[in-house]
């Protein structure tokens, strides 16, 4: 055998060796404690999971031992922690009230953390019954305790679910782990979906105490390990109507047997389409024909969607529900359009963006039914959306990795990331041309409060009007056990920074939540590929209206 090839063998084990040895000597060690929030006592069997900022995949978890400390491995980064264990709240590290956003854990090369703790508070529960108009139990009925929050990413302040279970056969249910806090508990119920025929007419969702309108809805208020019992609601029956009418191919013009009909509520609050929504039917009658029976009077999108040959067919239409019903409802599916598009990485290899994914998501429209396009990155760069029908629409490409930010879309040379695409099957577009920067800014500092470090502050990026409707461009974090926050993958423009206390989650997206603080925000303008250092003062909770 060649000497030199002797030689190159004997080196790799070696090499190997101190691959291992360098990794081995990376590696970070979290150890901590889960106790009682009241007594302090230890909890066993609690699961502490970390999760690493910019990564698509959790890390390891661990279990709490008899005397609730864990230890976890990790490689250096910044970390989001959080515990639970059954009949507690789920709490992340750092946070002051549940819900919170919690303190981003940093860990370099080697660093051992020994002194974290979760004080883990007692969950809640809401107990009940539901009936019917004649006062008998409704079983299978659904029940949910909500809260006000606000939505992503309009910044509205509306409901959302924070648990949900159907009740038994006795009309009984029990909604469990529930944080402290004001809910507000709503009961719906409808037959088809389990294959019941009911009598004609169906029911409106009711909130405790017998309400249909949330404003005038009875709050429940949950204390730390408490169970609020003796929530009766009675549902109110209500007339429904039947829609009727026929699907058809549009190539062809042949009845579009077994295609999907949904009939889904137009408001954009996801809650609106909670358990009732959407009304279904699968076309069985070889002539196209569907009905949908039980409808309560609204504005509604009708949609229909078929598959043939592998490929997904659609249509949807707006309608009116009144009091009577309705026939003579035609639907005619299409393919629509396959949009072609390429994309292109400045300041990196292509493959260096892994796996990625391009959408096109229906403006204002919270469940869209395919009208939209969604494909993966191809090696090449190229992608192609297809079956989009016509319509205003987002792009969004996602699993971008964190210095790097999308910089533009041209359709057919129009720029329209900002403003959005409009689709129109009789112009179909040519070409969707997408451009990512690898050269993303990125914005670091210390956030303080009375001239001392603050960790666990929320830290929010927040563009200048008018481009607060363009939701990609705002960054939140939270400052880390040092104080020290780091926003990373930052478009160019003007923008303003904010340190809070303890805001509510996503309150920021809300322009009516904004405006006191505007003077208290500082103004960055950041430039493709910079690298900023601007220290924050902390804006107390008290001044937040928390």
């Amino acid at each position: 055998m060649p000497s030199i090839l002797i030689s190159l063998l004997l080196l790799l084990p070696s090499q190997r060796t101190q691959t291992l040895s360098r990794k081995a000597a990376e590696e970070c060690t979290v150890q901590g404690v889960v106790v009682k929030t009241e007594s302090g006592e230890p909890l066993k069997k609690a699961v502490v999971t970390p999760h690493e900022d910019g990564a698509n995949n959790q890390g390891s978890s661990a279990a709490t031992d008899a005397t609730g400390r864990f230890e976890i491995k990790a490689g250096p980064g910044r970390y989001h922690m959080w515990a639970w264990r059954n009949g507690y709240v789920q709490q992340y590290y750092g946070e002051r009230t549940p819900g919170g956003a919690g303190t981003t854990l940093s860990l370099g090369a080697g660093q051992k953390v020994s002194d974290i703790m979760f004080r883990l508070i007692p969950a809640a529960a809401i107990t009940g019954h539901v009936y019917d108009e004649d006062g008998e139990p409704v079983a299978r009925a659904q029940v949910s305790a909500l809260s006000y929050s606000y939505s992503y990413p309009e910044g509205q302040r509306e409901l959302a679910d924070h648990g949900y279970v159907q009740t038994n056969d006795l009309g009984e249910f029990r909604i469990y782990g529930l944080a402290p806090g004001q809910y507000y508990v709503r009961a719906s119920y409808n037959a088809e979906r389990y294959g019941l025929n009911p009598a004609p007419g169906g029911y409106l969702p009711i909130f405790y105490p017998g309400t249909a309108d949330v404003g005038t809805a009875a709050p429940i208020v949950l204390r730390s390990g408490g169970e609020f019992s003796g929530v009766e609601i009675s549902l109110q029956a209500v007339h429904t109507v039947t829609v009727r009418g026929r699907v058809f191919s549009a190539v062809g013009g042949q009845p579009a047997a077994h295609a999907s009909i949904f009939l889904v509520k137009r408001e954009s609050d996801l809650l609106a389409h909670t358990f009732t929504q959407p009304a279904y039917s699968y076309v069985q009658d070889p002539q196209g024909a569907f009905e949908l029976r039980n409808v309560t009077p609204g504005t509604y999108y009708l949609y229909a969607n078929l598959q043939e040959e592998g490929k997904d067919y659609g249509a949807r239409m707006p309608l009116e529900v009144t009091n009577t019903d309705i026939e003579g409802v035609t639907l005619n599916v299409t393919r629509g359009l396959d949009i072609k598009g390429q994309l292109r990485v400045e300041g990196a290899a292509l493959s260096s963006l892994g796996s990625l994914g391009v959408n096109l998501q229906p403006k204002n429209e919270v469940i869209s039914f395919g009208m939209g396009g969604h494909d993966y990155l191809k090696p090449d760069g190229s992608f192609l959306l297809g079956g989009v029908h016509d319509g205003d629409y987002d792009l969004y490409v996602f699993t971008l990795p964190e210095d790097y930010f999308l910089k533009s879309a041209r359709l057919d040379g129009n720029e329209v990331l900002a403003s959005g695409l409009t689709i129109d099957a009789h112009e179909t577009p040519k070409l969707l041309e997408v451009v990512v920067s690898a050269n993303g800014a990125r914005l670091e500092g210390v956030v303080e409060k009375d001239n001392h470090p603050f960790s666990g502050a929320t830290v929010v990026l927040v563009p200048d009007p008018p481009h607060r409707n363009d939701r990609r461009l705002f960054r939140e974090t939270t400052t880390d056990q040092s104080g020290h926050y780091l926003l990373r993958g930052i478009a160019p423009g003007d923008y303003k920074l904010f340190a809070w206390e303890n805001p509510e989650r996503g309150a920021y997206r809300s322009a009516d939540f904004l405006q006191p603080f505007e003077d208290r925000g500082r103004s960055v303008n950041v430039r493709e590929g910079a690298r900023l250092s601007v220290q924050l003062d902390l804006i107390p909770t008290k001044d937040s209206g928390r």
